[in-house]
């Protein structure tokens, strides 16, 4: 029997580790074999020690993504992972700036495509800054078409930080997002709180319901057949020209040399430029024991504690034509 593979995707910080945790507390109780692939644009591994002791393999492709930079390292994971662990479930975490329809020709690799199924998309989409991401005046070119694909090809979309945005500006989301894929049904959530089974229970769209609908892709064994990637985007009426995210993207990393202020790094990450899309890591603060788990986005700073000491106290930035001597300087005020 082929693995059955699902694929979350979704914006940097929308939420999709949070789902990923919640789904494997769930899965821990079934008797079932599962593995996780998780990707992370730069070097150090973040979200992945997020994962461990849920007591499933986890395997962390580093410093790239799986969309383009490191589509042979994926085919190589799963190929292994196949091979050794016999798996009955695959999940995959892409990076925030994946484009789906590249990671799932990815998927379809000839050595792979009869031996996993994919099963479907997910989609997670961050309500309070979907309708900015989405906007070509507030966003580059290659920035809107990632955030548009991650919606068009999903099989399911998860509304998460519902919360965070009045009912008005739900709702404009939601009829965004309906623009995009007429099809995958949308669930509203907080803190990305779904009911797990339908996850487990996805399956894929065959056709089109409408003339105005977005093709969905064909089924890995036709796509495994196709000699090239313009070839399928031809055949989704795609583009083949245009640039994906991840080209223009770029990450780094720093590491704390001690313990800093809780107040000034909070400010410190409040404080960083729109081109910083994503910052995340692990920091230690003056007077207080336990390691601490941030997340930022451009609209919203998370703490929390995190009992595993394993990681080393680091911070990771994404975004674009970031000027990292500024903000290393300006994060080294923070020990004071």
């Amino acid at each position: 029997m082929p693995a059955d593979v699902y694929l979350l995707t979704g914006y940097l910080g929308s939420g999709k580790t949070t789902l990923l945790q919640k789904w494997l507390t769930h899965l821990r109780v079934q008797n079932e074999n599962v593995v996780v692939l998780m990707n992370e644009m730069g070097e150090e591994d973040i979200d992945g020690e997020q994962l461990q002791g849920f007591g499933f393999p986890v395997k962390k492709l580093l410093d790239g993504c799986i969309c383009c930079s490191i589509k042979g390292e994926l085919t190589e994971g799963l190929r292994e992972i196949l091979n050794s662990l016999q798996p009955d479930r695959i999940l995959i975490e892409t990076t925030g700036v994946a484009d789906p329809i590249d990671v799932i020709d990815t998927l379809t690799h000839p050595e792979l495509y009869d031996r996993i199924e994919l099963k479907g998309t997910i989609s997670v989409v961050d309500a309070s800054r979907f309708l900015d991401l989405n906007s070509r005046f507030s966003s580059t070119g290659s920035l809107v078409k990632t955030v548009r694909n991650q919606v068009k090809y999903a099989d399911l979309i998860l509304l998460n930080k519902t919360d965070m945005v009045s009912d008005e500006q739900l709702q404009r989301v939601k009829q965004k997002l309906i623009e995009l894929n007429s099809q995958a049904p949308i669930h509203t959530a907080v803190q990305a709180n779904i009911d797990l089974n339908r996850l487990q229970s996805l399956k894929r769209f065959e056709h089109v319901r409408d003339a105005e609908a977005v093709p969905t892709v064909p089924v890995q064994k036709t796509i495994g057949r196709m000699s090239t990637m313009d070839r399928l985007k031809q055949s989704l009426g795609l583009k083949t020209s245009t640039p994906s995210l991840y080209n223009s993207i770029e990450t780094f990393s720093y590491t704390f040399t001690g313990p800093v202020d809780e107040k000034k790094f909070e400010d410190f990450l409040y404080d960083l430029p729109k081109n910083v899309y994503r910052a995340k890591g692990y920091v230690l603060f003056h007077g207080k024991k336990e390691l601490i788990s941030f997340q930022h986005t451009d609209n919203q700073v998370l703490f929390f504690p995190f009992e595993n000491f394993g990681p080393k106290m680091v911070a990771v930035f994404i975004g674009e034509g970031m000027d990292q001597e500024e903000i290393k300087n300006n994060l080294s005020k923070c020990y004071a």
